[in-house]
């Protein structure tokens, strides 16, 4: 009875971790996000704004690890959200790559309307 107790103690305290490991790591990739995407505003160099935007597509691919949960049944899952956020990163990036840079920031904007919308969904709860 004893070992049943404590195994189920220790589980429960590694699921907790482990949970609070993925907040802690998501938490983690929305400051990289935030950062980044500053960084990407206000940079002429083509350079710099390339390493930005591989900066936040590894942010959010890793924020894929993080299934998050709303209330709100037509509300688009936490994976489509950083699908879409890559499919935008990886738009503005071809443009930066392509000389373009003032599109890309024009472009840039979709960015930040994912992360908005994003917020406004998983945060309310």
């Amino acid at each position: 009875m004893i070992k049943k107790t404590l195994a189920t103690v220790i589980f429960s305290t590694a699921l907790s971790f482990s949970s609070l490991s993925f907040a802690g790591n998501l938490h983690h990739n929305m400051e990289v996000l935030g950062k980044n995407f500053q960084v990407f505003n206000k940079t002429d160099n083509p350079k710099d704004a390339l390493k930005a935007l591989d900066n936040m597509k590894l942010a959010a691919l890793d924020s894929k690890k993080v299934k998050l949960k709303t209330t709100d049944a037509k509300a688009p899952t936490s994976d489509a959200l950083f699908d879409q956020l890559v499919v935008e990163i990886d738009k503005t990036r071809t443009l930066v790559q392509a000389g373009k840079l003032d599109q890309a920031k024009v472009e840039g904007k979709k960015i930040a309307a994912i992360k908005a919308q994003g917020h406004a969904i998983y945060n309310k709860q």
